[in-house]
């Protein structure tokens, strides 16, 4: 993911107002690991996809909404 990429991901998450403190809070963080190893974005993707498993059983809001960055990010072309 480029660093453009990655803000728009954390403006994403910042203002989702339908986001679980908790979930923010964790796609916070993986954003932030991500900006911060550069050379091995596909870790984030997979911690990412981790992150989207362990949401869908505990908050199905979250999940809708990480549903609608992944569809945001494949329009991006990722």
């Amino acid at each position: 993911m480029s660093k453009t990429q990655l803000q728009q991901l954390r403006t994403m998450a910042e203002n989702a107002g339908d986001l679980p403190p908790t979930a923010r809070t964790r796609l916070l963080d993986l954003v932030a690991q991500a900006e911060q190893a550069p050379a091995t974005p596909n870790v984030a993707v997979v911690t990412l996809n981790s992150v989207v498993t362990e949401l869908e059983a505990a908050h199905p809001e979250a999940t809708a909404f990480l549903n609608r960055v992944a569809t945001s990010l494949g329009n991006m072309g990722i």
